[in-house]
């Protein structure tokens, strides 16, 4: 594949690169990295494909990649791009392959009162794998029925509450009380049926949950303590719901 973009990049500030508009580019693009990575970056797909976003109809300011970017489906994955859906005679452009196969997916972390000294990291991790499972499969997680699946599609977290998997407090901390509005709730069957087998779980790909150790503290002030962090979404669902709706379009 072509690495064209590369005669148009340049150093934009510490932690910043950008390449010039060309070709059927309608804005610049940029991307969160320095000279040294992108140097030694052997794989040129995901630049050019961040590229090809910046020739999106009715794009608004830069196509952005921020720091995980990496190859995705169409768009690359960690990029950024914002459209005005008044653009031009048939308006912004809205891309399935922006919003992306990982709908919804979220980390968390969560700050634990100990010092390592207190733990014994194997017993420990064993103990999290026990109680959280992995993968896209049912083992180890939750079990749905196909009417809990039509709550939790309908109510979001708050059907998550009514189950018991959480407290009314939760739904404050997370956006929009854990329900965005939506003009309608279809979803097929295929993505149902996945869905209730991965919800609940950590999922697949490249979803992960780490201990991590503060060992300097930068600002005064703070506590030493074990970071827990967790990166999970039902990539199963999302994707037969994005590849559904990009059929559709």
């Amino acid at each position: 594949m072509s690495a064209a973009w590369r005669e148009h990049l340049h150093s934009d500030g510490d932690g910043r690169m950008r390449i010039s508009k060309h070709g059927s580019m309608l804005t610049d693009a940029v991307l969160i990295s320095d000279e040294r990575h992108m140097d030694a970056h052997s794989d040129d797909r995901s630049p050019e494909q961040l590229c090809n976003t910046a020739g999106i109809p009715g794009i608004v300011g830069d196509a952005w990649a921020m720091a995980d970017w990496h190859f995705g489906y169409g768009f690359p994955i960690g990029g950024v791009v914002a459209t005005d859906v008044n653009a031009g005679e048939l308006g912004g452009a809205i891309s399935p392959g922006g919003v992306g196969f990982d709908i919804n997916c979220g980390v968390r972390l969560c700050s634990l009162d100990v010092e390592i000294s207190d733990i014994e990291p194997k017993s420990l991790v064993g103990a999290l794998a026990n109680q959280i499972p992995a993968g896209a499969t049912s083992k180890g997680g939750v079990q749905l029925d196909e009417t809990t699946m039509a709550s939790v599609l309908s109510e979001g977290a708050k059907a998550a509450i009514d189950i018991g998997w959480g407290e009314s407090e939760d739904l404050l901390a997370i956006e929009s009380n854990g329900l965005l509005e939506s003009m309608e709730r279809n979803v097929g069957e295929r993505a149902q049926k996945r869905g209730m087998k991965a919800l609940g779980t950590l999922g697949s790909g490249n979803h992960f949950l780490e201990l991590q150790v503060v060992d300097r503290i930068e600002k005064s002030g703070c506590s030493e303590c074990i970071r827990l962090e967790r990166r999970s979404s039902d990539r199963d669902d999302s994707h037969r719901v994005k590849r559904t709706r990009s059929s559709g379009m």
